[in-house]
Formats: C-alpha cells, structure tokens, sequence
C-alpha cells in the first residue's frame, strides 16, 4: 500500500493505527504527547514538536510536543528561545508550504556548523541531543501558522530525504487534526461540553457513525435541513444533497473519512460543494475523520461533517484578515462587504466608486487571500474568525443599511 506524495515508501498498518489515533486528538488533546511519542518511534526523532503563532491572540508558543519536552523546558523554551522573528521557521510562515524543509533550507544556510554555532541550536543539542531537523508548515491560508518540527539525532543525518519521504505520510492528518483542535479548544473555553458547545457554532456541524448516519447534529445543521434548499436528511438518517450527482461525492468523502478514523485508509479532509434549489451560493462542504471518547464510542464514531452557508452573513466577520494578508484600508472594506453577500454595483453605489474600481478590488482581494471566489473568501473569513456566538461591537456599524 502506498501513499500520494510518499515516494517509494509504503504505508504499513502501524501507519494508519497512528493516523487513526490522530483523529482522538480533538477530543482528547491530553493524548498529544502520546501520539507524538509514537510519531517519533516511527521517525527514528528524538523529539517532536508542533509550534503554533496566531497573529490573532499571541506570538509563537510550543503548542504541543513529545513527552520529553517536559512542561519547565517547553517554558524555558517558550520564555527564552521561542520568537518568530528569530525563528528558522520565519521563512516558511511567509511562504507556508504542507512539505519538509531541513533546518538548513528555513535559514539559507550552507553549513550545518553555522546552524549548530546558534544558540537555540546549542540550547537543542542540551537538552535532546539532537542535530538535524525538518521542520513543515501545517496550516496554509496564514491565518494562524503552526509548524511540526522534528529533531534527529547526529547518526541520522544521512537519512534526511528518506525522513522527509516518510513524514510525509502523515502531514495532512496532523494539519487536520490542528484545525478541528483550534476550534474545539475554542468551545471548550467558552462552553462546558462539547456536546453543548455545538449549539453555539454557527456553522452546520453533523457528527456521523462509522455507515454514515447522523447521530448528533447542532443547531445550525438542524436549520440547514429544515431549509430542505441544498440537503435533507433520508429516512435512514443520511445527509442526502437535493442534486443526484452529489450524492455519490459526499458518500465516497463519508466512507473515506469513516475508514481512516478506523485505521483503514489514509485521507485527511474531502471539499465539496452541494448546489441550491434557490439558486444561491452553493453551500461549502468539509468531511474529515472523527473519533471520540471511548465510553461513548457509538455517539463519536466515523466522521465530522461541517457544512458553511455562504448566504448566512450575519456571523461572517473578516476582522483582522487586512492586517494578516496585507490589505489596504479600501481592499479591506470591499473584503468586509463581498464576504457579507453585497454584489458589485451595491458595493460601487456604497463607495461611490465605479464598478470596475470595485472588480479591480475584488482581484487584489482574491491575489492576496489565495482564494478564487466568494464562498472560498467566506470560507477562509471563517477560518479566521470562528463563528461562535461572538456578540457583534457597538461600534460595528454596516456601510449599507
């Protein structure tokens, strides 16, 4: 069995029981360590870690490492080593690509004596006896970086391209898992439960068994399907799109999520789009895999549904995206009423500009998001700024009323 963009090296069953394990993260993120412990063994690392800057609430922090990173070093290395402007990891939070760079790479050096002659690299070799590390951006739409760094040993070096081969394997299922975990982290700060933070999330959340029925929806996918305009629910509890030639799509995307959350296949998240009967936006549909606590292993079992109403604008804020993606102060304002569902000749009315200033804008938005649409602008504003009852400012007032 092998693996896209894995070269020659083949996916055994310990691979996927560990990529299964991943998806207990969200969940269960005290099991991070463990996990990462296990990632490690299969590298042949003496040390994994995966750091996290969001421009949105801190600087970079250690998020989550091996569990020979010690809770007093990750605050040693917190408080004295870790600043991103100092970072080998600057370069690729500029530029985040989901691949390995060697340490050597993120600093354009030529040398591993100049790299080990850094005082973080001194600090490095101290404490794990390591010398040579690869290092991959997760997260890419920069709206929050977070890095999986692993740290080898003198005698591995040679290995480097292979390692990268390998860890390679599992790069998208711990970016995943990074991103439920950041929204999930979220709810349980503000909510107790998980089951009632749900409610609270105003994006459709369906949670599905290992065949593909719901077992638990929030809310906001009850709403969805009692809109019956781009999915309804079938007698036997699946999530049926109203077009026939989706539903073989979002059926294969459930199957393929279910079996990797089983350690059966090896898929991280499927996109897809399910088109409307009211002709609007079509709605954004995310599958990934999903496991949950083991004594009620029959209501978090299968998969995660997310499913994003464009025309639902009342949550979508694009807050803090001018600053994130290098936004003029014009770009962003016609960012904030393009992502709420205004069309070009009401934003150009608005802002007594022409329509072709407008569209001018609107593709300046699009180059510097790395988005191609609206519903992709939406997408991304909500990856942003999770929609989770976030009480609108009093000082929020709408350009166009």
């Amino acid at each position: 069995m092998s693996s896209s963009g894995s070269g020659d090296i083949q996916i055994t069953q310990r691979h996927l029981d560990l990529i299964s394990q991943i998806y207990d993260l969200p969940l269960h993120p005290e099991r991070w360590s463990t996990v990462l412990d296990q990632f490690a063994s299969i590298m042949g690392a003496n040390m994994i870690g995966i750091a996290v800057h969001d421009p949105m609430t801190s600087g970079q922090q250690l998020s989550v490492s091996s569990s020979n990173f010690t809770p007093a070093l990750q605050a040693e290395y917190n408080t004295q080593i870790s600043t991103l402007g100092e970072s080998p990891y600057a370069k690729m939070a500029a530029n985040p690509k989901r691949e390995f760079w060697t340490e050597l790479e993120m600093l354009g050096m030529d040398n591993i004596e100049q790299y080990l002659a850094r005082p973080s690299s001194q600090w490095l070799i101290q404490k794990f006896n390591v010398t040579y590390g690869i290092g991959s951006c997760l997260n890419l739409d920069r709206s929050w970086t977070d890095i999986l760094s692993i740290l080898f040993p003198e005698n591995q070096g040679h290995l480097i391209p292979h390692k990268k081969q390998l860890g390679s394997i599992f790069l998208d299922h711990f970016a995943k898992a990074m991103e439920i975990n950041r929204s999930f982290s979220l709810l349980k700060s503000r909510f107790d439960g998980v089951l009632t933070a749900l409610d609270r999330f105003h994006i459709g959340i369906f949670i599905l068994s290992p065949n593909g029925t719901v077992i638990l929806k929030n809310t906001e996918a009850e709403r969805l399907i009692a809109e019956d305009d781009g999915v309804s629910l079938s007698r036997e509890g699946y999530i049926h799109p109203n077009t026939s030639d989706k539903r073989p799509e979002l059926k294969a995307a459930i199957k393929q999520a279910a079996t990797t959350a089983e350690a059966q296949n090896n898929h991280a998240e499927t996109l897809l789009t399910l088109p409307r009967k009211s002709g609007k936006d079509p709605y954004l549909v995310e599958v990934s895999p999903f496991r949950g606590d083991d004594d009620i292993e029959s209501l978090f079992s299968g998969c995660l549904v997310f499913i994003i109403d464009p025309a639902k604008t009342d949550t979508v804020t694009t807050k803090g995206m001018q600053k994130i993606y290098g936004m003029t102060p014009s770009e962003a304002e016609v960012c904030r009423l393009v992502a709420e569902g205004y069309v070009t000749d009401d934003i150009a009315d608005a802002r007594n500009i022409t329509r072709e200033t407008v569209r001018n804008y609107v593709k300046q938005i699009l180059h510097k998001t790395g988005t191609s649409n609206r519903s992709q602008l939406v997408r991304l504003a909500l990856s942003v700024n999770l929609p989770i009852d976030v009480a609108p400012s009093k000082t929020d007032t709408p350009l166009i009323k």
